[in-house]
């Protein structure tokens, strides 16, 4: 009786706990979803571009971490705006965590003020409905590794250089026009004492979704070895920048050539190695709303999803992920109805539920239908532990680390937990 009555406990807490503040839909496709503000509210997220609002920010993430799993890597929210905001920029990453040396960033771990134990490493703002596939994402995605270690020059009038132009690459060259600026070095030429011409380029950006990402950004994502980086050069003191004609032209009073080995003596190696990095990744795709969405709105931000997320070639000239990454990385937007905390839900529903969480040295089943067989998962999907329950309901989870893990029965329930 009194494990009965602690069950229903349980269960109480957790509704009461997981009380949603907004309502938050997905779509039938499980590829996007949708968070419906207040009007006042989606109208001060616009007007006071309330995405750089730490406390803002954080709150609306744990209000989504309430409906989903801790599974994403990454969380682009966008706006449903035919037309982008006059003041906000088209779109903007900030960092949540970051486990990754070797790219000039520090290791630091912020995710639990969004909701996340870990998992979650960047947000990602975008201002247009379309901007997911025709914007730029691509962009945005890659400052969650670059740039933060090559000291670059870059101007963003042609007139006033900045002389710290990170984290974009302005005057740099590489195997082709960068996602963060930059030109193309195939086409430098020297024209001696101090002037050079080039193909037209941007110094933060270049049209990033329709071309790919360059070998050096290639290999600050973790997706290739250092060695597959062809040399390039990094232009500093730079005047008399001429845009009207093509190619473009300008003077520069230093020209600095980075090799393999003096980009890793400059920036150290990277560890995780291109050979254990992550290369597969996992987005939500929620949509900021004031109003359901209608059936066109929601076609477009699926659709968008369904192209960014395959991991093969569209039929447009407008690059995907794994297009953008020649191949070798994916990011995955869909199947939704598999992280969602309904599962967890639906189990406490039917009087089970684990205690206690988070724990030291075991887990315990209460309730009714309890388990026999069960495998405990970490975040990456790697099984840690598998076996049988114990007389008592109890699985001893002394042997693993520190972290969020899954548990799966024989009868398909799934539970969440914090190994503390």
């Amino acid at each position: 009786m009194k494990k009965q009555l602690l069950a229903i406990l349980l269960i109480l807490t957790f509704f009461t706990l997981n009380a949603q503040k907004y309502t938050i839909e997905i779509h039938t496709d499980n590829r996007a979803a949708s968070l419906l503000m207040p009007s006042t509210e989606y109208s001060n997220w616009k007007a006071n571009d309330e995405f750089k609002n730490k406390a803002i920010r954080e709150a609306l993430f744990k209000e989504i971490y309430k409906k989903f799993d801790d599974e994403f890597d990454f969380i682009f929210l966008i706006l449903n705006e035919d037309d982008k905001p006059s003041k906000l920029p088209d779109g903007e990453l900030i960092q949540v965590a970051n486990n990754v040396s070797g790219i000039g960033l520090n290791i630091f771990d912020d995710s639990s003020n969004y909701g996340s134990s870990g998992k979650l490493k960047a947000v990602i703002h975008l201002t247009k409905r379309i901007y997911l596939l025709g914007g730029p994402t691509l962009h945005e995605l890659l400052h969650n590794w670059a740039n933060f270690g090559i000291p670059t020059e870059g101007t963003d009038d042609g007139t006033n250089f900045v002389n710290n132009y990170q984290p974009h690459w302005g005057f740099t060259g590489g195997n082709t026009k960068g996602q963060l600026g930059g030109f193309k070095q195939s086409t430098l030429v020297d024209k001696g004492a101090g002037s050079y011409s080039v193909e037209p380029f941007g110094n933060n950006e270049n049209e990033g979704y329709v071309r790919p990402y360059s070998q050096l950004e290639l290999y600050l994502m973790g997706m290739i070895p250092i060695t597959d980086v062809a040399d390039f050069d990094v232009f500093t003191g730079v005047s008399n920048f001429d845009t009207s004609g093509d190619p473009y032209t300008f003077d520069a009073t230093k020209k600095t050539t980075y090799t393999a080995s003096s980009l890793e003596a400059l920036l150290g190696k990277r560890n995780p190695s291109s050979n254990t990095s992550q290369k597969n990744f996992r987005a939500l795709v929620m949509v900021l709303t004031d109003t359901a969405l209608t059936n066109e709105q929601w076609k477009v931000v699926n659709d968008h999803s369904r192209v960014f997320g395959s991991p093969a070639p569209d039929v447009t000239l407008i690059y995907n992920f794994w297009e953008a990454t020649n191949g070798k990385g994916t990011i995955k937007t869909d199947e939704l109805n598999n992280v969602t905390l309904g599962t967890i839900k639906n189990a406490a529903i039917e009087n089970i539920v684990i205690y206690p969480n988070p724990t030291d040295d075991f887990i315990q089943f209460y309730g009714l239908n309890k388990p026999q067989g069960y495998s405990i998962y970490n975040i990456h999907g790697k099984e840690m532990i598998t076996g049988n329950v114990d007389n008592n309901q109890k699985i001893e989870v002394k042997s693993i680390k520190s972290g969020i893990y899954f548990i799966k029965t024989e009868n398909g329930k799934r539970f969440k937990f914090t190994r503390k």
